[in-house]
């Protein structure tokens, strides 16, 4: 038998047991985390078995298409070398599906989640509709453009100091 034949054959026959194997895997072990993911057991048992389907026809899809070795194979040691690497593909198309799968329906599950969960901090009032807005403060005066003369102030008259006078029968206070 020619090594390129029976590579092919062994690249077949391993992919389509990996192939099963994972989805068999996951339809049992998956079932769990849909039935969360959607609160639904039964929804979540036709999106398993959907998941499955599709999941066959990607993974046995990708093997038919890969299944063309270019190069040629003079000896055996180069024939496991084709076959590692069209393998190794394979493994990395179906890890690289089962992570797309459970980023999907982590979002469904943290979606339904948020749903369900109460407001962050109930409200203690209400604000009537038409209320008017809360007062603004004054903006502070804007500086003037150059080239102008500032706006001055008039300046306040200085109160005179008076001295302190002691009160009759007050402690004396000391000075600020």
């Amino acid at each position: 038998m020619d090594l390129k034949l029976g590579t092919y054959l062994i690249y077949l026959a391993v992919s389509i047991v990996l192939t099963v194997w994972v989805a068999r895997t996951l339809l049992k072990n998956g079932q769990v985390f849909l039935d969360e993911a959607f609160a639904d057991e039964r929804l979540a048992k036709s999106v398993n078995h959907l998941l499955v389907v599709g999941f066959y026809l990607l993974n046995l899809g990708y093997v038919a298409v890969a299944l063309k070795i270019g190069q040629a194979l003079p000896d055996g040691s180069s024939a496991m070398e084709a076959l590692a690497w069209k393998l190794g593909l394979v493994l990395l198309v179906l890890g690289g599906l089962h992570f797309f799968n459970l980023f999907v329906l982590s979002r469904f599950r943290r979606r339904r989640l948020l749903d369900q969960l109460p407001p962050p901090v109930p409200p203690t009032r209400m604000i009537p509709a038409g209320y008017p807005p809360y007062p603004t403060p004054p903006m502070p005066p804007r500086p003037a453009p150059h080239g102008y003369p500032k706006p001055t102030a008039p300046a306040a008259p200085a109160a005179p100091a008076m001295p302190q006078q002691p009160v009759p029968g007050a402690e004396p206070q000391p000075p600020l």
